[in-house]
């Protein structure tokens, strides 16, 4: 009878150890379960992810390819036109017995319009004056710069300031880079208050550690509102603008393209609050490309 007892008491502890296994053996497949539900999770939200980067950068590339096709067809537009009115003008200032007044609206209208002509092809990004790089000097790229956007200066009555030795020489596209300095430019006269507004560009050369080769660095520094942190991080992108219907968002992205198919580098510093509120956009450029 005792044998018995003890016999199926094993029984039934070997019974309980065996249930206890097979429930331990559960919740472990039970957690590897879950793991495994948690790392494809995962996975999928990493692919869903990554599609839609893939997506937005469809969508980007398209919009520059239409930008693109859309620049090529305005430059025709507008150049037609205004070669037109430039060989009505050339004819009208050449009659005889024009009168000294008429001559002089004529010879300011022809003027201005070779700035429109000259704007247009800036704006469209299709200005190169030659087919390679020329050696040229750096006040002049700026002096240009600054009277491409003298009407807006005189408007925002602002006070511009250069900065920049005479002797100074770089060795560049000209047009490209007065390019990006007017997008700068135009960015700081936004940016400046309405009166008391300053911007100064300012050149300077050194040699660089971490290009090991002599470089310069232009700078256009302005008093404005200044660029808070998660704008400055996108101001780069395609079609980011904070301009709303006024700005098209590629002004700085093409600005990048240009300075980095100089083997040159933009850095941007900004503070929002005072007393030393502004943005100073810098771009450094080898002296002689590679």
């Amino acid at each position: 009878m005792a044998a018995n007892l003890k016999h199926g008491e094993q029984r039934i502890k070997a019974d309980a150890v065996a249930l206890n296994e097979q429930l331990m053996l559960s919740l472990v497949r039970q957690h590897e379960l879950t793991e495994t539900a948690q790392t494809l999770n995962e996975q999928l939200q990493a692919e869903i992810a990554a599609r839609k980067l893939t997506e937005a950068a469809l969508v980007s590339s398209e919009k520059l390819a239409s930008v693109g096709r859309m620049a090529a067809v305005l430059a025709h537009e507008i150049n037609n036109p205004l070669e037109a009115v430039t060989n009505l003008l050339f004819i009208a200032k050449a009659a005889d017995g024009l009168p000294d007044g008429v001559r002089n609206y004529l010879e300011t209208a022809d003027a201005e319009l070779k700035r429109i002509v000259y704007i247009a092809r800036q704006t469209l990004g299709f200005y190169r004056e030659a087919a390679a790089p020329t050696t040229f000097y750096v006040v002049e790229l700026l002096e240009s710069t600054i009277d491409l956007l003298h009407a807006k200066i005189v408007a925002r009555q602002a006070n511009i300031d250069m900065q920049c030795s005479r002797a100074l020489k770089l060795t560049a596209f000209q047009g490209e880079l007065r390019q990006v300095f007017s997008n700068f430019l135009r960015n700081s006269l936004d940016a400046a208050p309405e009166s008391g507004g300053r911007v100064i560009l300012r050149a300077s050369t050194y040699i660089s550690r971490r290009e090991e080769r002599r470089v310069i660095r232009i700078t256009v520094s302005d008093n404005g509102h200044g660029i808070g942190p998660s704008t400055l991080s996108n101001i780069f992108q395609p079609f980011f603008t904070t301009k709303g219907t006024v700005g098209n968002g590629l002004g700085l992205w093409v600005s990048k393209q240009i300075v980095e198919k100089h083997g040159g580098r933009i850095r941007v510093r900004s503070r929002t609050k005072a007393p030393y509120r502004g943005t100073t956009f810098s771009v450094i450029l080898p002296v002689v490309p590679l």
